[in-house]
């Protein structure tokens, strides 16, 4: 057994009424598109259509669903997506009952649900509302900004047929002036601005030093004319040129003005003048505002009166961590020596005045190789990184006399540099530790944390879990990234027992979404590697893929697998979504696994006792017959394995950890200056 003891939570959902007969059979309408949509844009503009369309309306299947009568909508007219115009007519097709214990059934009554919270919500005056969040109290108040008190809500609906209320209380930060008001102030570049006149969301790129009417935009109007056309100027004052860009395509610049746009504040923004503001809440208030909160919108939204849920957790064993011994945390491995370790060659790059290792340094590389039986060369690289040319030449040499990998000392540097660094040391597949000067003795939790980075980078394994798990191999599956392109499908593999690590990456491709295909070649890659290690495949796999599992996305890889006879459990991994969790006694602990219904369960991987209320893990087990406790337990070990955090252990399992920063490292470094770098070395780390 993988438990501890059983307890009981609330969670912070609120069971309200049953849905009425009407809602359980809501209209359907069939959509005629012209033209016909290619295969992958159906779903998407039926999605879109349905927002267009007006009322309580949302996609179901390959048609709409609404609670409005048909005559409310718009049955006939345009949409338009990606530069493609469609005509579309909706034929209704009368009332349909839907069952709440089928699970489409049940999630097309959950999309009308929260399109019923959006539109209610919209309807409430005095209010701030975005989406599905609704703000009603001043919290604080400074020079030019306000603090709003409220929550992010959600709504769906149980299999018993019953609308559920998720609540979250949150603040909202606004901005009162516009920009140019606010940075007359003297207030630094805020990084995201929204329009005045609507609350479409930018990045903020830079000031620009041109006249708004000699600014050309296509079709021939100055920027200031087309503003001026649209109404945007009456009451505000224009400012001069600001560069944005479109969140999802941010190398494309925009130009916009300034007395148009308003600041996005952050807490950052704002503590100067507050003095220390703090918004986070301890779980006993959170859990009262949360109350109120509920019991004021069942009223208002007319959805009943909100009956707290309660559900049965259990505490987890305890993960065991083994370096050359048992440890309690990967920072211990430096002094009882790394789970596995070799012969190996590690360079110090100085960029201040100085030259050679700091003695503690030295001194805590050498006990820890010492420990692990292992033997360690230290050299010194002294070369110039402005000299590219001869640079490069001085890695080729520390790479034949083989260093395995950097750490770098220099004093604060900005993002560019540091990157453009990293990509210099890996295009001769050097792995490079950037250490910010000064270091001091005293910081041992900080130039630790570097080390076993370094080690990490060199292909070193600071430890691993003790015991037996379901699977063999767990796999992890992102896609993420910069700009307006992701890298998909990044993979982290882990052995058993955390004893093997590797990572692997795709050409960039843009959106979210895997292709299958790529999936597929990603899994027989750590299968392959998994193979070279132990001379046979694995007997379970364990797939862990961040976010929601488009559908068919893992259907060749699961093929691949049952061909080859290896079992597999494939298991969705959200980082929001599993809401909050609150003890009916005592207080909450690291490792607590809360099943729910549908094969799903929530799991609070790290848990520490201060300011705040934790935010539990929500996985849904997609295909597989492994238990959820064993699973859950599986995937709380994992949480223990991030090489590179010495003191502190990540919420997520090691594979998507890994996964995680490996796209958001190549997003800023290029998939380019990979080639040469042994899958060993976690030089994203």
């Amino acid at each position: 057994m993988n438990r501890l003891g059983k307890t009981e939570v609330f969670l912070n959902r609120f069971a309200l009424r049953p849905l009425g007969p009407e809602e359980l059979r809501p209209w359907r309408l069939k959509a005629v598109l012209d033209p016909p949509p290619g295969r992958e844009e159906v779903y998407p503009l039926l999605a879109q259509l349905a927002r267009q369309v007006g009322g309580i309306t949302v996609r179901a299947g390959d048609g709409l669903a609404s609670w409005s009568p048909p005559e409310a909508l718009v049955l006939e007219g345009i949409l338009a997506r990606k530069g493609q115009t469609y005509t579309y007519r909706l034929y209704p097709e009368g009332r349909m009952p839907f069952d709440p214990k089928d699970p489409g059934e049940r999630g097309v009554l959950s999309a009308l649900a929260r399109r019923l919270l959006q539109e209610r919500l919209r309807q409430l005056e005095g209010l701030w509302v975005e989406g599905r969040a609704v703000y009603r109290k001043e919290h604080a108040r400074g020079a030019g900004w306000r603090v709003l008190r409220g929550a992010v809500l959600d709504l769906w609906v149980s299999d018993s047929g019953a609308f559920l209320l998720e609540v979250d209380p949150a603040y909202r930060i606004l901005c009162e002036l516009s920009l140019e008001a606010w940075l007359a102030q003297g207030h630094p570049l805020p990084k995201r601005v929204r329009n005045a006149y609507d609350k479409r969301t930018w990045e903020l790129l830079r000031i620009g030093e041109e006249d708004p009417k000699e600014v050309l935009l296509p079709g021939g109007l100055s920027l200031l004319d087309y503003h001026a056309s649209k109404g945007h100027l009456q009451g505000r004052e224009e400012g001069r040129v600001a560069w944005v860009a479109d969140p999802e395509d941010p190398r494309k610049a925009i130009p916009h003005l300034t007395g148009l746009l308003v600041p996005i504040l952050t807490l950052e923004d704002i503590q100067e003048d507050e003095g220390g503001l703090v918004l986070s809440l301890r779980w006993e208030e959170r859990r009262k505002r949360t109350q109120k909160i509920a019991e004021w919108i069942g009223r208002r939204l007319d959805l009943g009166r909100p009956e707290p849920v309660r559900a049965q957790a259990y505490r987890l064993s305890a993960p065991r961590l083994l370096g050359q011994k048992a440890v309690k945390k990967p920072a211990d491995a430096l002094r009882v020596g790394l789970y596995r370790a070799q012969a190996t060659v590690l360079s110090l790059l100085r960029l201040d005045e100085m030259q050679g290792w700091p003695d503690f340094l030295r001194r805590a590389l050498d006990e820890a190789f010492r420990a692990s039986g292992a033997s360690l060369r230290l050299h010194e690289l002294r070369a110039d990184p402005a000299q590219a040319f001869a640079f490069r030449e001085a890695l080729r040499e520390a790479k034949e006399k083989g260093v395995q990998a950097i750490l770098v000392l220099t004093p604060p540097m900005t993002w560019e540099a540091r990157n453009r660094l990293k990509a210099l040391f890996l295009r001769e597949g050097l792995p490079s530790q950037i250490l910010n000067l000064p270091l001091r003795e005293g910081e041992r939790h900080r130039w630790e944390n570097a080390l076993l980075g370094l080690l990490a980078k060199a292909g070193l394994q600071v430890v691993a879990l003790q015991g037996t798990y379901p699977a063999e191999l767990a796999v992890g599956f992102d896609a993420g990234g910069r700009e307006s392109f992701r890298f998909g499908g990044a993979a982290c593999a882990v052995g058993e027992d955390g004893s093997h690590l590797l990572w692997t990456l795709p050409e960039a491709q843009a959106g979210e979404r895997i292709p299958q295909e790529v999936v597929r070649d990603l899994l027989e890659e750590t299968l392959w590697a998994f193979r070279r290690e132990a001379g046979r495949l694995p007997s379970r796999v364990l797939l862990l893929r961040d976010g929601r599992v488009p559908q068919n996305e893992f259907t060749l890889a699961l093929e691949a697998l049952a061909r080859e006879g290896i079992a597999y459990d494939l298991v969705s991994v959200r980082k929001s979504g599993g809401g909050r969790i609150y003890p009916v006694q005592g207080r909450l602990v690291d490792g607590l696994y809360v099943p729910l219904e549908d094969r799903t369960f929530l799991l609070l991987t790290v848990h520490r006792d201060f300011r705040g209320t934790p935010r539990p893990l929500k996985l849904v087990h997609e295909a597989g017959d492994t238990p959820l406790e064993a699973l859950a337990a599986q995937i709380y070990h994992l949480t223990r394995l991030y090489p590179a955090s010495g003191f502190a252990f990540p919420r997520l399992p090691a594979p998507l950890h890994l996964a995680d920063r490996l796209v958001k490292e190549v997003g800023r470094l290029g998939v380019r200056h990979l080639k040469e770098v042994d899958r060993r070395k976690l030089f994203f780390v």
